[in-house]
Parts: C-alpha cells; sequence; structure tokens
C-alpha cells in the first residue's frame, strides 16, 4: 500500500537529535556513582560543543530536525535549548533524566513528563508535542499517559517503516539501523571501537536509497555527544545535501509528520491491548 507522503513526495527522511548529555549516565549511576569523569565529560561535549556543530550543519543546509530533550538538559542547559528553538527546530520529550519508562510508574511517568514539559515549555513558550523514551525502552501504560498530557505522538517503536497508531497516539517509528549509537557510541572497555565515518555514511545512503525505492520513512537519530564531532557532522552534511536538495523526498520534523499522518488513511491502527501479546494467544 503507498503511503500519501506530504506533498506527494515518495518517501521521508527526519533527521532527529537525542539531546541527552550526561542524563543517562546520570540514571544509571544514581545510586553507584564513584570519583569517576571520564563519561561524564566525555558526554558534556554534546552540549558544549556537539550541538553547535549540528545546528551549523543543519542551518548551512535549510534543514530542521525534532531535537528530544531531558528536561534535566534543559534545566542544565537553557541556553543550549533555548538557541535549538530559536534555530527554527522542534523541542520534544525525552524523560526529565532520561529514565526508562520500564523502571517507573504511570504517576511517576506522568509527573516526570509534565515536569519536563513544563520546562521546555518555558524555553519554547509552548507545550511538546511529541516523546521519545530514553533507550526506546516502553511499556503499554506509556500512550495513556501521553494521551492525559496532551502527547499526540511517540518516536520510540519499530512496528512499521510508517507512521501508525497506537491508542489514539501516532507513532512515528524508529530504526537501530539508523541510529548513531550502536556504531559511534564508545565509553571504554569494549573491544570493538567506534565504527568509522565511512561505512556508516554507506549505510546510511542506502537506507535512504531503499526508502525513496519502497515509499518508507528513515528515521535518522543522533547524538550531540556522538555525531557532533567534526568528522561525523561533516559525514551528516555529505549524506543529507542530497535528500534536502530532492523534490521526491520530504524532510519533516516528526511532528509536521504526525500531524499529517492524522489527516490520512495511511498506516495501521494497532490497539493497545495487542501491544506485548503474540498474535494468536
Amino acid at each position: 500500500m503507498t503511503y500519501p507522503w506530504p506533498g506527494g513526495t515518495r518517501a521521508a527522511v527526519c533527521l532527529t537529535l537525542d539531546f541527552d548529555g550526561e542524563s543517562p549516565y546520570l540514571w544509571r549511576s544514581r545510586q553507584t556513582r564513584g570519583p569517576a569523569v571520564g563519561e561524564l565529560e566525555q558526554r558534556r561535549y554534546g552540549p558544549r560543543r556537539g550541538i553547535e556543530n549540528l545546528l551549523a550543519m543543519m542551518d548551512g543546509l535549510g534543514l530542521r530536525a525534532t531535537v528530544f530533550v531531558p528536561g534535566w538538559i534543559a534545566a542544565e542547559y537553557p541556553g543550549q535549548v533555548a538557541e535549538v528553538h530559536r534555530r527554527g527546530h522542534e523541542l520534544a520529550l525525552h524523560g526529565w533524566c532520561h529514565e526508562p519508562p520500564t523502571s517507573l510508574t504511570a504517576d511517576e511517568l506522568r509527573a516526570t513528563l509534565d515536569r519536563a514539559a513544563r520546562t521546555l515549555a518555558g524555553i519554547s513558550g509552548e507545550r511538546p508535542a511529541g516523546y521519545r523514551s530514553p533507550s526506546w525502552d516502553m511499556t503499554a501504560e506509556v500512550f495513556p499517559v501521553l494521551r492525559s498530557l496532551g502527547i499526540g505522538y511517540d518516536s520510540s517503536l519499530m512496528g512499521d517503516d510508517r507512521p501508525y497508531e497506537v491508542d489514539g497516539v501516532v507513532e512515528v517509528p524508529v530504526d537501530w539501523a539508523t541510529d548513531d549509537a550502536p556504531y559511534y557510541r564508545y565509553v571504554g572497555g569494549d573491544p570493538r571501537p567506534p565504527t568509522p565515518t565511512g561505512p556508516i555514511r554507506d549505510a546510511w545512503a542506502a537506507e535512504i536509497a531503499a526508502a525513496k525505492r519502497y515509499g518508507t520513512l528513515c528515521m535518522l537519530t543522533v547524538h550531540p555527544w556522538l555525531s557532533g564531532r567534526p568528522a561525523r557532522v561533516a559525514v551528516l552534511e555529505e549524506l543529507l545535501a542530497p535528500v534536502v536538495a530532492d523534490p521526491e523526498v520530504c524532510v519533516p520534523t516528526v511532528r509536521e509528520l504526525a500531524e499529517h499522518h492524522r489527516t490520512t488513511t495511511g498506516g495501521r491502527a494497532v490497539p493497545l491491548e495487542r501491544l506485548g501479546r503474540p498474535a494468536h494467544d
């Protein structure tokens, strides 16, 4: 079935940033943190340098992204988050301190997301319309919480390569193959070094070409502390410049794509009660 992409295009490419900085480390080590600062400083490259490098690249291409920001990052680095908004990019939710939903009750999740939404609204002037779960860790209980907070879309699941719906929430799907973390994340102790930029450029170019051929979504997910390094920014620019110039491919923000989906009949709906259950149980 052909999906009706915006503007009659053949496919969509979304660039998204998970601007989480040191928040995942702070959450993971909240009860065990010792004196080591190596990973903290590595992650702080994101707000210190990486985000500006990525913003400058997107400015040059005339490309707008969706930036998923934990509330803690917005509170700790309000100037950088305000700059993201000032340059025309969408701000969306990514927890408070990168807490995975599986570690929270529904009430705790609602409280953390509301706190994060109020913090982001204090910067942008409007509450976020979307959510991405930390580490794409999800439960069925997340969707009623999102609806109760007026959040219209999620971008954490992989059940399709086009937008679909779960319990009245538009799902704009992701893919591990087009996330930079499996390739670039290296914090020491791993026998595998970070993947060089060339194979990532080639692999993601193949993903974009296949999306255009088959009429699907290519969701790119990058982290400023990883892909904000100069050589990686240069590769992203090389990859995305022809996409932005291609009239057959749309490059919306995730919010724009979710809102477009609500006006179409494409995709498919998944009842909430089916999540986590086999098809013939």
